[in-house]
């Protein structure tokens, strides 16, 4: 016999990043009428990764042709432009320079050149006068310009679809514990003391959520090592028009120094 369980939620998302936060709001147009509820230990949304980086709508040039994470980016990249168009919140589509400066980058530049045009992203060759039509200021010996790269403010982003999604969010709501049963859903302890009970949990913990999916008796057979990145402000912004990065080094598993 299987007791009745009073559920405060259909579907209870840990996160209020803006992985979290799109769940949600995902989920509530999808199927109208699913309570969602959302879990944040922070005082208010995207305080971690969504709000601590360059705001950069990324084309997906980078990834491999045919690949959920090609597909994803070149798709999600329209989709935001239009989400921020809708919602009025601060983007622009300046494009991007990926600047090739050495001889032995020139191979790695017209290898996105053909990647970016298998993704189906507007890509334009450029020789040293073109790229100072874009970037007077910037100098190399090749370059490739991006055309559906952008900036946006994703923290504003954040709190549009915590607001959009119709979900309930509750932020100061660290999770401690996490009680798992097939036949039950799952029941959630705050640090608080209070118990979150739902029918089903989505795990959006972002660079914690290796720690949440061990307390939910998950073993995600990894674990994440974040990287600190360091921001300036350019004494002269008026230096740089738009977007410029380096060809990527494949030695280091990130995209290099690069101006927004």
């Amino acid at each position: 016999m299987v007791r009745d369980v009073a559920y405060d939620c259909d579907v209870l998302v840990i996160g209020g990043g803006i992985v979290g936060l799109s769940t949600a709001y995902a989920i509530t147009r999808a199927a109208p009428g699913t309570r969602v509820t959302v879990l944040e230990k922070e005082p208010g949304p995207a305080r971690h990764q969504t709000g601590r980086n360059s705001g950069v709508i990324h084309s997906g040039i980078y990834y491999r042709p045919g690949s959920l994470k090609a597909r994803y980016a070149v798709r999600g990249a329209a989709e935001m432009v239009k989400f921020c168009a809708e919602y009025g919140i601060a983007h622009e589509v300046t494009g991007k320079l990926i600047v090739a400066t050495e001889r032995d980058e020139l191979p790695r530049l017209h290898a996105l050149v053909q990647r970016g045009r298998e993704n189906g992203i507007p890509v334009r060759e450029l020789g040293p006068a073109q790229i100072s039509e874009y970037e007077p200021e910037v100098r190399g010996l090749a370059a490739i310009h991006v055309g559906t790269t952008g900036i946006c403010d994703y923290g504003a982003v954040a709190e549009r679809l915590a607001d959009a999604s119709g979900a309930e969010v509750r932020y100061g709501a660290e999770v401690v514990r996490i009680d798992r049963r097939a036949a039950l859903g799952v029941a959630v302890r705050t640090a608080d003391g209070a118990v979150v009970r739902g029918k089903a949990l989505v795990n959006c913990a972002g660079l914690q959520c290796d720690r949440v999916a061990m307390l939910a008796g998950d073993d995600p057979e990894m674990r994440i090592v974040p990287f600190r990145g360091e921001y300036f402000d350019l004494a002269r912004p008026e230096l740089v028009r738009g977007l410029v990065y380096p060809v990527p080094d494949p030695a280091f598993p990130f995209l290099g120094v690069h101006l927004t």
